[in-house]
């Protein structure tokens, strides 16, 4: 049963203010909890203030999040809420929408069922990635796309030496690497020649070279199980470690990375009137200039 419901926007998003009143409203009227982020400066000359909630309580307690914005902003929450493995419902404001799968005038609709438990969420796995140095972890991050490894600003190539379960993989020049989960096919590594996979498909992710110097190199899919290690064999600085696009980490010469399966899964409320190949054709624009 929903009894608490965490609405999840971007502070900079006030084109999005009198959606997210409607749904405090709307959730309150079914005697549902609304909760908002600590967005005081933002949500005071809306009236919204009351509902803002304990920071523990907005992100630990909810049994259901609503996401309004694009694909970036439901990325920022799957990882904010990965912990506690609660249902998230889709609303699209942004460009390609191919996580948030619900338009803002059918959402109230939708999420009446949802209240009602008729509704179809489908698990997605994620990716964990830990970054070390001289045999030291400086740092884990859980991630739902992609995680690059890039050269930053250089114009130069860098050398990576790749290892899969302690086994010898490759070694190679490029732009660096991408190791995206199944729903982050459709993402960078797309851009970057890489295959998509179905995003419930649980037991593989990609692993994708970036304009490799070596025509035979191309990209993998390895089983979800395998741990993969980048070491980095250039001594540039300002290399990066980038996840999801959005969190950037300075990586060195020499040090490692390790990809590996994550326990946390992303529930993901799914629109009953779409599926995958709808939105792929949809959003890839396939088959547009053979139509007439």
């Amino acid at each position: 049963m929903i009894k608490k419901v965490s609405i999840n926007f971007r502070p900079d998003d006030r084109k999005s203010l009198n959606l997210v009143k409607e749904l405090a409203h709307f959730f309150e009227g079914r005697s549902v909890i609304p909760m908002l982020p600590d967005y005081d400066n933002v949500l005071e000359d809306e009236k919204l203030s009351p509902y803002i909630a304990h920071p523990d309580d907005y992100a630990k307690t909810p049994d259901l999040i609503v996401v309004i914005g694009g694909d970036g902003t439901f990325l920022r929450a799957a990882r904010d809420f990965a912990e506690i493995g609660k249902p998230i419902f889709g609303i699209n404001k942004g460009r390609l929408g191919f996580l948030t799968e619900f338009d803002p005038d059918e959402a109230f609709t939708h999420l009446s069922r949802v209240l009602n438990g008729e509704y179809l969420a489908t698990d997605r796995t994620m990716l964990e990635v830990i970054h070390m140095r001289l045999g030291a972890e400086l740092g884990r991050n859980v991630y739902f796309n992609d995680a690059v490894i890039s050269k930053g600003a250089f114009s130069r190539p860098i050398k990576l030496h790749l290892e899969i379960d302690g086994h010898f993989l490759n070694s190679y020049l490029g732009d660096g690497i991408i190791v995206a989960t199944a729903t982050g096919s459709t993402a960078y590594s797309l851009s970057a020649g890489g295959p998509i996979i179905f995003p419930t498909i649980p037991d593989v992710y990609i692993i994708n070279p970036v304009c490799p110097h070596m025509m035979g190199i191309r990209p993998m899919i390895v089983p979800l199980d395998s741990v993969l290690t980048a070491r980095v064999m250039s001594d540039f600085e300002f290399l990066l470690l980038t996840i999801d696009g959005q969190e950037a980490i300075r990586i060195e010469g020499e040090d490692q990375v390790i990809f590996r399966k994550s326990e946390k899964l992303v529930r993901v409320v799914n629109h009953p009137g779409h599926n995958y190949y709808e939105i792929l054709r949809e959003k890839l624009g396939w088959g547009k200039n053979l139509q007439k």
